[in-house]
């Protein structure tokens, strides 16, 4: 699997208590009988396939929002062009008196009617922030939920009792300053495991086939 980069920033503090894996009362005892390994959470996130999908799930809901947002927009601006052009007739001394009246009416109507418009787009726009930062929360809590079940299995298949994140996002409030080589990462061990069942990669249509 290629190396990604950040698909997108997770703001997650995953500690050892997230995990809630085994031996933390051990370790106030005697450390030195523990057996201590670590993970990169942002990494193992980054290349967890799943995470691909759901960013683009969540990216296509973006996009429909905006485009309904966009067609709102569309519609005010068209109204303030007709206010423009009313307001000109309305103004236009070389006219009529009826043609000028008739023209401030409508210019009065279409000004409450834009104003109704603009709150519709705030309200709009709030609904579709909200919506999207609870897809988006939603997506992070399930892909973090899997992530620990395959981390719990893995050390409990290895017999291990405390596992720390060395990523702990975010960065500002990073504990593990050193690793020592002898510290065991499990970082590809649950990659690999959470990536076992990644559908095939589609064929690349664009490749011209060498003659």
């Amino acid at each position: 699997m290629k190396s990604q980069s950040p698909i997108f920033p997770f703001v997650l503090v995953l500690g050892m208590a997230a995990f809630g894996l085994h031996g933390f009362s051990a370790f106030a005892q005697d450390s030195g009988g523990l057996k201590i390994a670590v993970v990169d959470m942002q990494k193992i996130l980054n290349e967890f396939y799943k995470t691909e999908i759901e960013v683009k799930k969540i990216n296509a809901q973006a996009d429909e929002k905006r485009k309904n947002l966009d067609e709102r927009q569309a519609a005010y601006q068209q109204m303030t062009s007709q206010m423009t052009d009313l307001d000109k007739t309305a103004r236009d001394t070389a006219l009529g008196e009826k043609i000028r009246k008739d023209a401030m009416k409508k210019l009065q109507a279409l000004i409450q009617e834009r104003a109704a418009k603009a709150k519709e787009i705030g309200d709009a726009q709030r609904k579709a922030s909200t919506e999207l930062m609870t897809a988006r929360s939603e997506m992070e809590s399930t892909l973090v939920n899997e992530i620990k079940a395959t981390v719990n299995s893995i050390v409990e298949a290895q017999g291990l009792d405390l596992v720390f994140d060395k990523s702990f996002l975010p960065k500002a409030n990073k504990v593990i300053l050193y690793t020592s080589e002898k510290v065991k990462d499990l970082t590809a061990e649950v990659v690999k495991s959470l990536n076992a069942n990644a559908p095939a990669p589609a064929p690349d249509s664009g490749k011209k086939e060498s003659n």
